[in-house]
C-alpha cells in the first residue's frame, strides 16, 4: 500500500503538504512535510509532487512517475543539473501513511481538493 500521484490534477495548492506537516508536527511546518508541490522555473502552470517513502524519492510529472532508490548513485543523472528541491526532501522523514490515524488514512489524501492523490492498493 502506498500513496499514487496524478500530477495532471495536481494544481499545487499546497493541501498536502500542510496538511501533512501539521500532522507530523501539530502546526503547519512545512519543513517536516514528506510530500511538496513544486513549480517548474521553465514552463508556466507545470506542477509536479515530489514525496519521500522510506526507501524511495517519488517525483511525480505530468509526463510520469520517477521513482528513485535513495542513496544509490545516479550516474547518468549527475550530468544533468540536480532539482534543488529534491535536495532537502532526502533530510526528511519518509511517509508513514499516517499510520495512527486509522479512521482518517493519510492526511495529504483527505485534504487534496482535487483528488491527485489516492492510496494505491498492492
Amino acid at each position: 500500500m502506498g500513496i499514487k500521484i496524478d500530477a495532471l490534477k495536481c494544481t499545487a495548492c499546497m493541501a498536502c503538504e500542510m496538511a501533512c506537516g501539521y500532522h507530523r508536527d501539530d502546526g503547519f511546518a512545512f519543513l517536516s512535510s514528506c510530500i511538496v508541490p513544486y513549480r517548474a522555473r521553465e514552463k508556466t502552470d507545470y506542477f509536479g509532487v515530489l514525496l519521500k517513502e522510506e526507501e524511495n524519492l517519488i517525483v511525480a510529472r505530468p509526463e510520469g512517475l520517477e521513482v528513485n532508490k535513495i542513496g544509490e548513485a545516479q550516474e547518468e543523472d549527475s550530468e544533468k543539473e540536480a532539482d534543488a528541491s529534491a535536495k532537502p526532501m532526502l533530510l526528511r522523514e519518509g511517509c508513514d501513511l499516517c499510520e495512527e490515524m486509522e479512521d482518517h488514512g493519510p492526511m495529504c489524501i483527505e485534504f487534496c481538493p482535487m483528488n491527485a492523490i489516492t492510496l494505491e492498493e498492492e
